[in-house]
């Protein structure tokens, strides 16, 4: 039986906290009843694998009005006319994946430019010191992708500027609020579970009514898209 991997055990730390929970998207351990379970509830759902990275293997499936679904993994695309298909093929998926895979409600992301995009914040911290929020960073999803990482050729922005861009409806300054508390509060919970980890990343969304939705966590971020928007800001991250 495959493992499961980290993003479990940090979503169930993070479940734990009144605040985080409500801008936790619903997730679930991949089973079929679980499964079927999330298709007859959400529109659109995301698998994952539980320890994966950088978007490997991350599928989304979207619900069509004739009652078909579409299975999505990078720009390849699939279509299945009933659940019993759909779920013979997640589960072999499953089978073969070195991490169990988790389900997760699909956020419906705000778009700049017609783009999907998330944003991803680093926490750092030395020893015996608080965290600090030392970056953060919009990324857009390349065209025909729905993952937001340069592998799909997306693009990176000013988180700043993402939102005032975007068709988020509510206040830039509020939603920089919450972004930020909520990336604090995250890193001091699983700070406390991993008290010698120095550093977290956070990937988050945030819809069109501006509610911040935290993605995943990541003990092991990468800060290319950093480095590619800001060079001053790469450097502060690296240097801390």
């Amino acid at each position: 039986m495959n493992r499961i991997g980290y993003k479990w055990w940090v979503h169930l730390r993070l479940m734990k906290d009144p605040v985080l929970r409500a801008s936790l998207p619903r997730t679930v351990l991949y089973s079929p009843e679980t499964f079927r379970q999330m298709l007859a509830r959400h529109k659109s759902l995301i698998l994952k694998p539980s320890g994966g990275s950088q978007g490997v293997g991350v599928i989304l499936i979207t619900g069509r009005e004739d009652g078909s679904r579409i299975a999505q993994i990078h720009k390849e695309v699939r279509v299945f006319r009933d659940t019993p298909s759909l779920t013979a093929w997640a589960d072999a998926i499953n089978k073969r994946s070195e991490t169990r895979y988790l389900i997760q409600q699909c956020i419906p992301l705000a778009r700049l430019g017609g783009k999907l995009f998330t944003i991803r914040t680093i926490t750092q911290r030395k020893p015996g010191r608080p965290w600090v929020l030392t970056g953060w960073v919009a990324k857009t999803a390349g065209p025909g992708h729905f993952i937001t990482n340069s592998r799909s050729g997306g693009g990176v922005h000013y988180v700043e500027q993402a939102l005032s861009q975007s068709n988020v409806r509510r206040p830039s300054e509020s939603v920089l609020k919450d972004l930020r508390n909520l990336t604090m509060q995250a890193a001091q919970i699983l700070g406390k579970w991993e008290p010698r980890q120095p550093v977290i990343g956070f990937d988050l969304g945030v819809d069109t009514n501006g509610h911040v939705w935290m993605i995943e966590a990541n003990p092991e971020p990468g800060f290319g898209a950093f480095r590619r928007l800001d060079p001053n800001m790469y450097r502060r991250i690296i240097q801390f």
